[in-house]
């Protein structure tokens, strides 16, 4: 199995070849999630193009003791697919949260990988099932779907403070403990 934080650490460095190793291990699995998300194939792809791109310029930022490679990676593909949901002003809202970590991780994951995978999905599914249901609406709309929290307090009838409020609970109360993390 192709170890993504040492080509991520590599890609840091400016190493083309690692580079490329990374973006053939984990392409499929990013396009996954942005496919699961915007719903549009071509517009995927090239949100898929812009990831890879800030991936490779801030590489230098990623530090493995915080995250896994695919983590990291995962985040600024879905922050840049929600900015362009934003600009293009578009909404994919579902009644139910599609589940993209499934889509994010190698079939080739070793079991210890996979057995963290597990334990983190347990854990978020248990976190959710503790927040109230507007506190999850509201987390699923900002992470899931790009709202911002004024556009939230717009959709919802609430205040902004109230959004801001049940976003960063919901967060607090599905951090994971540092023994799991």
């Amino acid at each position: 199995m192709t170890d993504l934080n040492d080509l991520l650490l590599r890609s840091a460095n400016k190493d083309q070849q690692a580079f490329k190793a990374l973006y053939e291990a984990s392409s499929p699995k990013l396009f996954g999630v942005l496919i699961g998300m915007l719903k549009n194939e071509a517009l995927a792809e090239d949100i898929l193009q812009d990831s890879y791109l800030k991936i490779w310029e801030n590489a230098d930022r990623y530090t493995a003791s915080k995250s896994g490679a695919m983590t990291w990676m995962r985040t600024i593909a879905c922050n840049t697919a929600r900015d362009k949901l934003r600009s293009l002003k578009v909404r994919h809202y579902q009644d139910e949260c599609s589940d993209f970590i499934e889509n994010i991780e190698a079939e080739q994951a070793t079991p210890e990988r996979q057995f963290a995978i597990n334990t983190e999905l347990a854990w978020i599914v248990e976190g959710m099932k503790k927040l109230n249901p507007l506190q999850r609406e509201c987390l699923i709309l900002s992470c899931y779907h790009g709202y911002s929290h004024s556009e939230l307090a717009d959709k919802l009838g609430q205040p902004l403070g109230t959004i801001k409020t049940w976003i960063r609970l919901a967060k607090s109360e599905l951090a994971m403990p540092v023994a799991m993390a």
